[in-house]
Order: C-alpha cells, then structure tokens, then sequence
C-alpha cells in the first residue's frame, strides 16, 4: 500500500471569488449541489472529479448534472487519475477517515474557531493510503451505498413524523 500526499496525486483548482463571477445564478455550484452529488441524487459518470466544501470540510464527487457548473471560492474542485484513485474511496477517506481526521486536526491546532476553514496548501499536504484500485473501489461503492441508505432512511423517518402530526392533527379536531 501506498501513502501519497495529496498534491502529488490531484490537481486542485479552487473556485472563484463570488463578486467576480459573471455567470447566471443558476451556473453556481450550490451547496444545495454538494450535498445531492455526496447523497447520489444525480447521475455519477466516469468523470473523475471531486468537490471539496470548504466550509464544512467534506468531499463529493461531482455529477454529470453540476460538471459544468462554475464553483466559487467556497469549493475546490480536485482532478485526478481513476486509475490510481477512485473518487467514492476519495470521498470516504476525505468525509470518514481517521487518518484525514487527524492530520486536519493537527492542522487546526492553536487556531481560532473562526479560521478552521480548510485552504489549498493544507489539504494537498494531507497524506493518504493508496490500496489497489480494486479494493479502493469496494470501499468507496460500500461507502456511496451507505450515504444513499442513511439519506433514505432520513426521508422516511420525516415522512412518519409528517404523517404521525397529521394524525394527530385530526384526532384534536374531532
């Protein structure tokens, strides 16, 4: 197994400065965007592109829907080679991983709050094992299977809350 730092694997291209951009509204990678790629709401190609939200410090791999879309500085875009690195098994490294975990916290270390914000320079210093592709590949589909999983079990379980209130909502009119 491998371990690479990031920089030596991806190019990273960070988004544009919200005030300069001249794109229409509806071009804007969203955050709402984000999270229906990392959820798997749209259609994943062979792309092998990710986004990383630099807010919330996670990582999605971008859909054929939002390939196109211009990113602003709140997002870096990450290119790289499928065959040395699969975007899901990314994506879980990036999202779960406890090695991530630790060298960003390291990171962070003696900053305020207000500045965890990830940058460029840290996240291509991070380091991450390369298993075979194969195996990067069974992590990373057990992985999207999971988010699409736990996004539908949330759904359900906000459906039962609607129609339980419902519910309830008649029995007090009666």
């Amino acid at each position: 197994m491998k371990i690479k730092k990031l920089e030596d694997i991806i190019e990273f291209t960070l988004g544009k400065n919200p005030t300069r951009i001249k794109e229409p509204e509806s071009d804007l990678y969203s955050p709402d965007n984000f999270e229906d790629d990392l959820y798997s709401i749209n259609k994943h190609g062979e792309r092998s592109e990710c986004i990383i939200n630099l807010i919330k410090s996670k990582a999605a791999p971008v859909s054929l829907d939002n390939g196109d879309k211009c990113i602003t500085s709140n997002f870096l875009k990450c290119e790289f080679d499928c065959q040395m690195l699969d975007k899901w098994y990314f994506c879980y490294q990036f999202n779960e991983g406890k090695d991530f975990e630790q060298q960003i916290a390291m990171f962070h270390q003696g900053t305020t709050l207000s500045v965890k914000k990830l940058n460029v320079k840290t996240i291509g210093e991070l380091r991450i094992k390369l298993p075979k592709i194969e195996k990067q590949r069974v992590i990373g589909e057990i992985y999207r299977q999971s988010l699409i999983q736990n996004r539908l079990m949330l759904k359900q379980a906000e459906e039962i809350k609607e129609i339980t209130l419902a519910v309830i909502k008649k029995i007090e009119e009666e």
